[in-house]
């Protein structure tokens, strides 16, 4: 285990934490490599597909056929800010959702994984928004209850896991 600076905070943590225990902010690869990879996915699929489309012998034209819901899932995005409310047992937080994408999204699902100080992931609750957030917006969720928390809980880190789109 090798220790390396937060990408925040700039404190030495492991480098096998996810979360950083001093700061909260979440370890991963940064939003850009994550992004590019969906975009290289996207493309990727899209071209199988259409040589897939080419090479079925239905003749005329195209029908392929767009999973909307891997589109949007793509082009969501969820900032936070959270706090332990209820005598410090339950999980409160502050959802922006932007939605990038052409579709309207509904019925997101948001799980949270919460990490103790010393970075181990400790518990985790997942919670559905029934609503709306319509095509190229953004929309606010204030004091949501994500229900109750471990006591030990120093960070955390939600995203959206699962929605639908209106057609």
């Amino acid at each position: 285990m090798a220790l390396r600076p937060c990408k925040e905070c700039k404190k030495e943590i492991s480098s096998e934490a996810k979360v950083c225990p001093h700061c909260g902010k979440k370890q991963g690869t940064s939003a850009g490599v994550r992004c590019l990879t969906v975009i290289g996915v996207l493309v990727v699929l899209g071209y199988v597909g259409s040589q897939l489309n080419n090479n079925s012998g239905g003749g005329g034209g195209s029908n392929q056929v767009v999973d909307t819901k891997q589109v949007a899932l793509s082009q969501v995005k969820l900032s936070y800010k959270w706090r332990k409310a209820g005598f410090d047992n339950v999980m409160e937080a502050d959802f922006v959702v932007k939605n990038d994408s052409n579709y309207t999204i509904k019925d997101f699902e948001i799980k949270c994984v919460h990490f103790a100080k010393s970075g181990t992931e400790i518990d985790s609750n997942t919670r559905t928004i029934y609503d709306t957030v319509k095509a190229h917006s953004t929309k606010k969720f204030p004091n949501f209850n994500m229900g109750f928390i471990h006591s030990q809980a120093a960070s955390s880190s939600c995203g959206i896991i699962d929605l639908s789109t209106v057609q």
